[in-house]
């Protein structure tokens, strides 16, 4: 980390970061590395947590939390060096028909997604985490110096600068005046864990990799999870299911189905995939149910600018990080990896930025950013498609190994803090000899 003197950038600033899952920690620790002290994070739930299976953190993502100190206590809960990137398997008979390689190091994890975020909360001091604050309204003081954060527990905060960290149903986006409404992906999502226990040896072997069983118009993706040594490991199931929406009768996103909702759409698929089913009804039933997540697939389109600067305060604004500001389907496992590149970039910038124009450093920040972020935005989508075909016997040439892997390499070779640094050369108070240090 390049030393900075303490009165450069807004380091200074009285920084608040609402939301308290994997984007809001990724922002808070890659504030406390590029050194960013007065900070401070509300979190709307009582406790810390995060809901569903498991989560792909791959290369490019990987690179910034090595860089943070995180490495080995994100290995002790993760997966260990995989074979390739992924593997596709044909539905009907199990066979392989394909596998992407590894990126290069460090190579993907594949962990819990509770437990990534223990190991990024592990690193913040408790003094400046704060739960049980659901955020009702942002207002500007009498003064108009800072602004007013007020919390539906009755309680308020001020900052001079507000990090939207919320998710794609962010409070912070719709206080900036964004209406739009998530567009539906066309698919349901079914998530749960299989124990490898109550697999068979050969379904134990097959599953120790990150597979995708490729069917019509839906596929089913496992990752291994965890590792023996800590005892975490098991199966992440995920099922990309074309359903209709008007089928769906929760009012939450997130809720809980049969697994025979599953079952049903997945019948006369491969032995393991029937493994899959059998054990993600034996790990229901020890819950005393027969149920598995179930997620209705949303996406945001791009927006035109993620923030706002106070014209009477040029040091105090909003912006977005993470799915509040571009979220993304899951199908390129970038969701949280692009909170983690965000959150480290936007720090990075407001420590070392060498004016005390905020309306210049948040421009920087996306224009680095955005770019990046509205293309995951399109070839998730893409992806996805690819994923759950019309034809999924069928190799093709968007859809065969050599052309998948391609088509993720932009991704997984990309140095967020290296891309940060060389562009930011003409802004920040660093030295170009310091930044070549940097890098």
């Amino acid at each position: 980390m390049i030393e900075t003197s303490s009165n450069m950038g807004f380091g200074s600033k009285k920084i608040a970061v609402i939301g308290g899952g994997l984007g809001g920690m990724a922002f808070v620790n890659a504030a406390l590395y590029a050194g960013l002290e007065n900070i401070q994070l509300y979190e709307q739930a009582p406790e810390f947590t995060e809901v569903g299976a498991g989560v792909n953190i791959t290369k490019n993502a990987n690179v910034v939390l090595d860089a943070y100190g995180l490495k080995e206590a994100m290995r002790e809960k993760s997966s260990h060096e995989p074979p390739f990137y992924m593997q596709y398997r044909n539905y009907k008979t199990g066979e392989v028909f394909g596998q992407i390689d590894e990126f290069g190091f460090p190579a993907t994890r594949q962990i819990h997604r509770a437990h990534l975020l223990d190991v990024m909360r592990n690193r913040v001091p408790g003094s400046i985490l704060n739960t049980g604050k659901r955020l009702a309204a942002i207002e500007r003081s009498k003064s108009n110096k800072e602004y007013i954060l007020k919390f539906q527990d009755g309680t308020t905060a001020t900052a001079d600068i507000i990090i939207g960290c919320d998710g794609i149903k962010s409070a912070v986006r719709a206080h900036l005046g964004f209406a739009d409404q998530p567009n539906y992906s066309g698919q349901m999502v079914y998530r749960g864990y299989v124990e490898y226990s109550d697999l068979s040896p050969e379904a134990d072997l097959e599953l120790r990799k990150t597979v995708i069983y490729r069917g019509k118009q839906r596929h089913v993706l496992t990752l291994p999870i965890g590792n023996d040594l800590s005892k975490t490991s098991r199966v992440g199931v995920i099922g990309f299911m074309t359903e209709p929406l008007e089928d769906w009768v929760s009012e939450s996103w997130m809720a809980k189905a049969p697994v025979d909702k599953l079952a049903e759409q997945v019948e006369g698929w491969a032995p393991t995939v029937q493994e899959i089913i059998a054990g993600l009804r034996k790990n229901a039933a020890r819950d005393g149910n027969d149920l598995i997540l179930k997620q209705a697939l949303y996406v945001r389109d791009p927006i035109p600018k993620w923030y706002k600067v106070e014209d009477s305060q040029p040091g105090s604004g909003i912006i977005l990080v993470g799915d509040s500001a571009h979220s993304t389907l899951p199908h390129q496992g970038q969701g949280a990896c692009m909170a983690i590149e965000s959150g480290v970039a936007l720090a990075t910038i407001l420590k070392n930025w060498k004016s005390d124009d905020l309306e210049s450093a948040f421009s920087f920040y996306q224009t680095i950013r955005k770019p990046r972020t509205d293309k995951i935005t399109k070839t998730s989508y893409e992806a996805g498609k690819l994923a759950s075909a019309d034809t999924p016997e069928l190799t093709s040439e968007t859809f065969n190994p050599d052309a998948l892997r391609e088509r993720m390499k932009w991704i997984m070779d990309y140095d967020v803090l290296k891309d940060v640094y060389e562009q930011g050369v003409p802004y920040f108070e660093t030295s170009t000899t310091q930044v070549q240090a940097q890098l």
